[in-house]
């Protein structure tokens, strides 16, 4: 099993949106780790509430790991959000932006944790937009796999390419990253990768409202949802994930 890594350059290409898609059609058993420092959506988005009262997530993680570095520690924190299979779940990020000061010292032992969580489950790490000052690197740098979601137009990939040079320079050639473009836009998937470092384009998602509410909003889902286009090429980006033809910058 391994570590992956989803994040943007901005500009709202829905990183949680498609995370949480993707763990859905996961292959096997995978965990959504929301560690984006500006805070998790899936609680009030998809969950819609419901589980507000849930005790704890990824700051909690933190706050008890401090004092018990037991692995199995992660998953008192974790929510199934299948429950029947319990193979869908979800580590809940930071309810509030102004609390990441809190996990200063603490990206270390999160990254230790859910890299121990390998051994039952894949880990897909949402960490949103990255080139922030408080873009978790470490974090980044265990994954096995990175994706950078884009959207084909000129201000995204222009957006993106400083991004990925930084990312590259500080995390170093030991992680390999893939592209992932998101909606239509003037580019096509060559010119995209062409203009960033010829990263491979991994997958494409389709703009697809009704099927992405939801999951950002906790919209009805019809009985057709599984086969919906966001699942169905979100199915695609993981198994291009988990192949070897990813290449590292």
């Amino acid at each position: 099993m391994a570590m992956y890594a989803l994040m943007s350059p901005g500009g709202s290409p829905g990183v949680t949106t498609t995370a949480l898609a993707l763990t859905y059609a996961w292959e096997g058993r995978a965990l959504l780790a929301e560690c984006d420092p500006q805070g998790g959506d899936v609680l009030r988005g998809f969950l819609a509430g419901s589980m507000e009262d849930h005790e704890g997530g990824l700051l909690e993680l933190a706050l008890a790991a401090a004092h018990d570095p037991d692995p199995a520690i992660l998953w008192r924190y974790v929510i199934a959000l299948d429950q029947d299979a319990r193979n869908w779940l979800l580590l809940p990020g930071l309810r509030d932006p102004r609390h990441l000061v809190q996990l200063d010292g603490a990206w270390d032992t999160i990254t230790e944790l859910l890299k121990a969580a390998q051994g039952t489950a894949d880990v897909v790490v949402d960490v949103g937009q990255v080139g922030r000052y408080d873009t978790p690197m470490s974090l980044i740098a265990a994954c096995d796999r990175v994706v950078m979601l884009v959207h084909p137009t000129l201000r995204h990939v222009s957006q993106a390419r400083p991004r990925l040079d930084a990312l590259g320079r500080q995390v170093g050639s030991d992680v390999t990253v893939g592209l992932c473009v998101v909606g239509s836009g003037p580019y096509t998937f060559k010119e995209v990768s062409k203009a960033l470092f010829d990263l491979p384009v991994l997958a494409w998602i389709p703009h697809d409202p009704r099927s992405a509410a939801v999951l950002s909003d906790g919209n009805r889902a019809k009985k057709s949802f599984h086969r919906s286009p966001l699942i169905r090429n979100t199915r695609q980006l993981g198994s291009a994930m988990r192949a070897k033809d990813v290449v590292a910058l």
